[in-house]
This record gives C-alpha cells, structure tokens and sequence, in this order.
C-alpha cells in the first residue's frame, strides 16, 4: 500500500476517535447511555407538536404522520436503543406546560427531543379550594 494512503487512513481513524471522546467530555461525567423506547423528533417545537397530538387523543401513528406531513419530511420517529439525556427544561406554549428532553444516541451521536404534556394551570381552582 501507499504511504500516503496508509497515513490518510490513520489519520482518519485518529480523527474519529478524538471526535468520539470530544462528544463524550461534553456529556456530564455521569451520564450513562440509558435503554430508550421512545419517538423522538428533530426540534423542540416539533415534539411539543407532537407531545400535544398525542394529548388530544390521537394515536402514535396518526400524531407522528402529522408532525411528519406538516414538517415535509421524515421528523419524528420512534427509538429504540441507547440514549444519553443532554438537556432537560420544561416550556409553556398556549397555555400547556411542556417537559422537554434533549437525547443524544450512543450508536451514531445523532441528537433528538422527546415531549411530555401537562394540563394547563387552573389558578382558578387553588382560590377556590378544590
């Protein structure tokens, strides 16, 4: 073989490993890559979408092809491997509060967001005792 080639290749393999331990450090030091059975989207606005979809009884399939035709492509999906939680936050949008979650995927490094829906808050009812 070449020495240029072989120098490329090595170069290459170096390259990847310290992309891999670079996206590692950036993770929390005690983060452990969790098994995950989840649909996850491209952006926050889209899981919220579909987080709130899926609240007004929609089905999985039916909520994840709304998100999909609305964005013009393949968004949102359904996971199932291992997953690192980056980032957690919670979002308030007309009214429904959002508990956001931002996944980075241990097989390729791919980043995702999952969405869970709450009732909105009724002040109304804490006056009133009930």
């Amino acid at each position: 073989m070449p020495t240029k080639l072989i120098l490329a290749a090595v170069e290459g393999l170096l390259f990847a490993a310290y992309a891999t331990a670079d996206r590692a450090a950036a993770q929390a030091p005690d983060a452990v890559p969790q098994k995950l059975n989840a649909i996850l989207c491209e952006t926050e606005d889209q899981a919220m979408t579909l987080a709130s979809t899926l609240a007004s009884g929609q089905t999985e399939p039916m909520a994840i092809n709304r998100v999909n035709k609305a964005a013009g492509a393949e968004v949102c999906g359904r996971y199932i491997g291992y997953a690192v939680v980056e980032i957690e936050k919670t979002k308030n949008r007309n009214g429904g509060l959002f508990m956001l979650a931002g996944l980075r995927f241990a097989e390729d490094g791919r980043f995702g967001w999952t969405a869970d829906w709450f009732a909105p808050f009724d002040s109304l009812g804490l006056a009133r005792g009930t």
